[in-house]
Formats: structure tokens, C-alpha cells, sequence
């Protein structure tokens, strides 16, 4: 019976280990239809050429790597997506612009939520939100360590996991994720209930479970899924991983969905890394 019993141990330990990394990817904002076939996003449609003027939207993210990337990653990328448009000749994915690539620290009020739509059409309550976020922000990121040297991280190749196309970034010693934690005691500051702020999470606000960069999502869904998916495969089998480092982050309001929008207008302050902020 004791053999029974462990065997029984180890098959419960390795379920609860799948359940977990399931749940994790579920909880990637985009990532949701795994296995439900892929679905078509309006955002995207919205952006794509040909589609009309993007519309308008209020989020607040704290976001890295954007518009301050490695050439070799533009090189790489552009053309990524122009072996991927020749493979598929399906143009069913909108591929975000380079400028558009970024990691997402944490999103504080999701332009996708009913929330971020109510704030988008008063810029008074935008400006008591971001002013109350960024008091909280201050006074834990301000004195943190993890402020004091850049962050080593490592861009990976494009994958296809869901209804987004990400590349994951690599952060060996989990710096992003500290930050996070610090954002999740930031959330419960006194000083956004009484500015009336709302932060439930994950409705409005999300903290992602990976470190990652999304760049495509589709306008609608493939003609052949499961050749769009080998197709893009074997796009991204060529890929090589690029190292940089987190040198900012930057608390920013998104005026345009997935920041498809000009840094130096949107961005409200950035924290360094390695020097007073």
C-alpha cells in the first residue's frame, strides 16, 4: 500500500504541475481560445490597412522594451514577417509595426475592460487615475533594489500559442516578476480607493504570468489553421535568440491599442535602472 500511495503521490504532483502551466497561460491576456480554434480580434481588424483610422482607447501599462530595442531584433523581426506573409499567403494575421513591439510589466486599467472604455471619454478622471497610480507606483518602486541594475534578458523566437503571436523573453533571474509583486502591494494603496480608482484584478487590472512581447493577432481566423500553424513554424525555425537589457520601464497611457502610438507623447514618467529615476 505504500508503493500504491507514492505512486498515487507523484501522479497528483505531476497533474497539479500541467493544471498549473495551463492555468498560466490562460491567464496571458490574448492567449484565451487555446484550443477553441482561433478567433478573429476587432482590435486588430481596426488597425490593419485598409480598415479605417485605429480607434481611440485609455489604458494605463507599465511597459519595457518598447521603441528602445537592438537593431539585430528589427532585422530579425521584419524579416520574420516577410518569410511568414510568403509561406502563408494567407493574410489573416495583422503583424504589429517594430515600433509597436513591447513587454508588458503590468497592465494598471486594461484598454480591452468597461473600465478603460468609461475613462477613455473623461480625460478628468484619466488624469486623478494616472496621478493616483503613480503616488502608489513611487513608493515601492522608488526604494526597491531591483531598481539598481539593469536587467539582463534574452528575446526568443516567435511562437503561436493562442489567438496572439508572441516572443517570449527570457529573464533568468526574475527581476520582472519581482516588480510585479511590487505592483500587487502598489494595488492595494489606500491612495486609489480614495481617488476612486478601480483596480480588480484581473478584470482591470492584469499582471502577466510570463515575460513575453506579443506582435500579431489575427483579424479573422486562418482558411486552414493547421497549415498557418506549420507554416509559421517553419517561419520562425531560423530565429536567433538576441540578449539586451531592461534599462526602463515606462508608466504610460495607451491612447492607442497595443501601443500602436509615439513613446515620447504617451509616456507619463519612466523609472531607470542603475540611476535615480
Amino acid at each position: 500500500s505504500g508503493r500504491w500511495t507514492e505512486r498515487k503521490g507523484v501522479r497528483a504532483r505531476t497533474l497539479l504541475f500541467f493544471l498549473s502551466l495551463w492555468l498560466s497561460w490562460q491567464q496571458v491576456e490574448g492567449l484565451s481560445g487555446m484550443g477553441d480554434g482561433i478567433v478573429g480580434d476587432k482590435w486588430a481588424l481596426a488597425l490593419s490597412e485598409g480598415e479605417g483610422p485605429p480607434p481611440k482607447c485609455f489604458g494605463l501599462v507599465l511597459t519595457t522594451l518598447w521603441q528602445s530595442t537592438p537593431s539585430d531584433l528589427r532585422e530579425q523581426y521584419e524579416s520574420f514577417c516577410k518569410h511568414l506573409e510568403t509561406l502563408t499567403e494567407d493574410p489573416c494575421l495583422y503583424l504589429y509595426p517594430y515600433t509597436a513591439l513591447h513587454c508588458t510589466v503590468a497592465s494598471l486599467v486594461k484598454f480591452t475592460c468597461s473600465y478603460g472604455e468609461e475613462l477613455s471619454q473623461d480625460e478628468k478622471k484619466q488624469e486623478a487615475v494616472i496621478s493616483a497610480w503613480q503616488k502608489a507606483i513611487d513608493k515601492v518602486l522608488l526604494k526597491s533594489k531591483l531598481l539598481e541594475n539593469p536587467i539582463p534578458v534574452v528575446w526568443g523566437a516567435p511562437e503561436l500559442p493562442g489567438n496572439a503571436a508572441i516572443m517570449m523573453i527570457d529573464n533568468p533571474g526574475r527581476e520582472v516578476f519581482g516588480i510585479r509583486d511590487l505592483l500587487r502591494e502598489a494595488a492595494k494603496d489606500p491612495i486609489l480607493e480614495q481617488n476612486g480608482v478601480k483596480c480588480s484584478i484581473p478584470q482591470i487590472t492584469h499582471f502577466p504570468n510570463i515575460v513575453h512581447s506579443s506582435f500579431g493577432r489575427f483579424k479573422r481566423p486562418p482558411k486552414d489553421e493547421k497549415k498557418f500553424r506549420a507554416s509559421f513554424a517553419l517561419a520562425a525555425q531560423s530565429w536567433k535568440p538576441i540578449k539586451c537589457q531592461i534599462s526602463q520601464i515606462h508608466l504610460t497611457r495607451e491612447i492607442l491599442p497595443f501601443m500602436h502610438m509615439q513613446k515620447e507623447q504617451n509616456v507619463i514618467k519612466s523609472y531607470s535602472f542603475g540611476k535615480k529615476s
